[in-house]
C-alpha cells in the first residue's frame, strides 16, 4: 500500500517544522551565533542589572526623604500657619516599577519639588545632573538593548538566511525537494525571533524584579498588569516586525553583501537617525521658550496689583452677612480670606502660564510620535515609555498632582487661620494638630486606559508591522517566481 498522501496544510506544517529543526540545529553549531547572543545577554544583563539597582536605589532615597520630610513637617512647633505655608515641604514623585525597563525622561526631570505658599516651583534633583559626561550621552537600559542592539543581533544573524542560498546556488534544492518556500522562511524568521527573545529575557527578570520590591509597598499605579502586557506587546511585535524585515530584504538580495548592506542601512536610519530626528522635529514645530523668558513672564502677572474694588466688594459683603460694620468684629479672620486670596490669583497665574508651557511640552510629545509611522523604534520607544510610566504625559500628571497639594496645603492653613477672629491683633497660632491636618502626598498615576497615548503608539507599530509581512510576502512570491536575478 502506498503512503497516505499529506493535505496542502499538513504539508507545509512538515516542511515548516523540519526547516525549523535543520535551521535550528545549524544556528547551535554556529560559534558566530553563540557570540553574537553572548555579547547581546552579556549587555542585557548588564543593561538590567545597573538599571534596576539604580531604580532601588532612587525609591530608597525617595522613601527615607519622604518619611524625613513628614517628621520635620509635623515637628516644626508653634507658629503661624501663614509661616508653616512658608516653611513647607517637599513632594517626591513616585518610582514606578517598568522603569527598570525604560527610565524614559527620568533622567533628565527632577524628582521633587518644594510646596510653599505662592508659589508653583520647578522640580529639582535631575539625577543626569550628578552624572559624568559620558554617561549624559549614552545610558545603557533595558529598552536601548532591545530597541537598537537586538535588531542589530538579528540583522547579523539573518541577513544570509535566504541571499546565502541564491548566492550559493543551492535554492533549487528546496524547490526540487518541493518544500514550500513560504514555510521555509517562516521557520527561519522564527529562529531568528526565537534568538532575539533569548536576548530579551534579562529585561522580563528586571520587570519581574521590581514589580515584586516597588509594587508591594507602594505601587505608582493600580494598572500595572496592563501595562506589562502592553510593554510586552509592544516589544514582541517590534521584534517581530525586524524578523519579517530581514527575511524580506535577503529574500530580495542576489549577494549576502547586498543584504547586509540594506539591511544596515535600514538599521541606522530607523533605530538611529530619525529617533533624533524625531526629537528635532518636535523643538522646531513647538519650541519651548526660555527657563528666563518664562520666569520673567509669569512674575510681571503675579506681580499685578489684586483689584481694589473687587477686595472693597467682598470685605462689605462679608460686613453684612455677618452683620457687623468693622473687620475687628467679624467671627471669622480677614487675613485668612485674603491670604487665600492671593492664592486665587497666584493660582490664575500659574495655570495659565504653566497650562501653555504643558501644552507645548504635549505637543512636542504628538510631533514626535508622527514619526513612528516611518520608524518602529520611534513607534515602540514611546509605547515603553508610556506603559513605564516615564514619557513626558507621566511626568506632567505628578506635576499637576503635586500643585494640586500645594494649594491644598495652602487652603488648609488659610482655612486655620480664617476660623480664628482676629482680637485686639493677637496672634493666631497652629501646632501639631493643625499640621497632622495636612496629609502627605500618596500619588498614583491615572489608569492608562484613559488616555489615548496607547494607540497613538501602537497603531504606527502593528501598521509598520503589517507592512513588513506584505514585504516579506511579495519577496518570497518574486523569489518563488524567479523575477529576482
Amino acid at each position: 500500500m502506498s503512503a497516505p498522501q499529506l493535505s496542502k496544510g499538513q504539508h507545509w506544517r512538515a516542511a515548516f517544522f523540519a526547516a525549523w529543526q535543520a535551521d535550528w540545529r545549524e544556528r547551535r553549531r554556529d560559534w558566530r551565533v553563540w557570540l553574537v547572543l553572548g555579547l547581546g545577554l552579556g549587555l542585557a544583563l548588564a543593561a538590567a542589572l545597573l538599571t534596576t539597582l539604580d531604580l532601588r536605589e532612587r525609591a530608597a532615597g525617595r522613601a527615607v526623604a519622604a518619611q524625613a520630610e513628614q517628621q520635620r513637617w509635623l515637628g516644626q512647633g508653634k507658629k503661624n500657619p501663614h509661616s508653616a505655608a512658608h516653611y513647607g515641604v517637599y513632594a517626591f514623585k513616585p518610582v514606578a516599577a517598568l522603569a527598570a525597563v525604560d527610565p524614559g525622561v527620568e533622567r533628565y526631570v527632577g524628582s521633587s519639588v518644594w510646596l510653599e505658599a505662592h508659589k508653583q516651583n520647578e522640580f529639582v534633583y535631575r539625577p543626569v545632573n550628578d552624572a559624568p559626561g559620558a554617561v549624559r550621552q549614552f545610558s545603557l537600559s533595558p529598552a536601548f538593548v532591545l530597541q537598537v542592539l537586538v535588531p542589530l543581533a538579528i540583522v547579523f544573524l539573518g541577513f544570509g538566511v535566504l541571499a546565502g542560498e541564491r548566492e550559493r546556488g543551492s535554492l533549487a534544492a528546496l524547490r526540487i525537494s518541493a518544500a514550500p518556500l513560504g514555510a521555509v522562511a517562516a521557520a527561519r524568521g522564527s529562529v531568528l525571533f526565537s534568538l532575539a527573545l533569548l536576548i530579551a529575557l534579562p529585561a522580563c527578570a528586571a520587570v519581574l524584579l521590581a514589580q515584586a520590591q516597588f509594587d508591594a509597598a507602594a505601587p505608582a499605579y493600580a494598572d500595572g498588569m496592563t501595562r506589562t502586557l502592553a510593554m510586552a506587546f509592544g516589544y514582541a511585535a517590534y521584534l517581530a516586525l525586524w524578523c519579517l524585515l530581514v527575511v524580506a530584504v535577503s529574500a530580495a538580495s542576489a549577494t549576502l553583501l547586498r543584504s547586509l548592506a540594506v539591511l544596515m542601512g535600514l538599521w541606522a536610519i530607523t533605530t538611529l537617525l530619525l529617533p533624533r530626528a524625531a526629537l528635532d522635529l518636535a523643538q522646531a514645530l513647538a519650541p519651548l521658550p526660555s527657563g528666563a523668558a518664562f520666569r520673567q513672564q509669569m512674575e510681571q502677572a503675579l506681580g499685578e496689583p489684586h483689584d481694589p474694588a473687587e477686595e472693597a466688594r467682598q470685605k462689605q459683603a462679608l460686613l453684612l452677612k455677618y452683620g457687623v460694620t468693622e473687620l475687628k468684629d467679624l467671627p471669622v479672620n480677614w487675613s485668612g480670606i485674603s491670604l487665600q486670596r492671593g492664592e486665587e490669583h497666584g493660582n490664575e497665574v500659574f495655570d495659565a502660564h504653566y497650562g501653555r508651557l504643558f501644552r507645548t511640552l504635549q505637543a512636542q510629545s504628538d510631533a514626535a510620535a508622527w514619526l513612528g509611522w516611518l520608524s518602529p523604534t520611534v513607534a515602540v520607544a514611546g509605547l515603553s515609555a508610556a506603559a513605564a510610566a516615564s514619557d513626558t504625559a507621566h511626568h506632567l500628571q505628578f506635576v499637576r498632582g503635586a500643585e494640586a497639594h500645594r494649594r491644598l496645603i495652602q487652603q488648609t492653613l488659610n482655612d486655620a487661620i480664617t476660623a480664628t477672629p482676629d482680637r485686639d491683633g493677637q496672634r493666631v497660632d497652629g501646632d501639631a494638630k493643625l499640621w497632622s491636618t495636612v496629609p502627605p502626598l500618596r500619588f498614583q498615576f491615572q489608569p492608562w486606559r484613559q488616555s489615548g497615548s496607547a494607540w497613538q503608539h501602537a497603531l504606527p507599530l502593528l501598521c509598520l508591522l503589517g507592512l513588513a509581512g506584505w514585504a516579506c510576502q511579495r519577496s518570497l512570491h518574486r523569489l518563488k517566481q524567479g523575477a529576482l536575478k
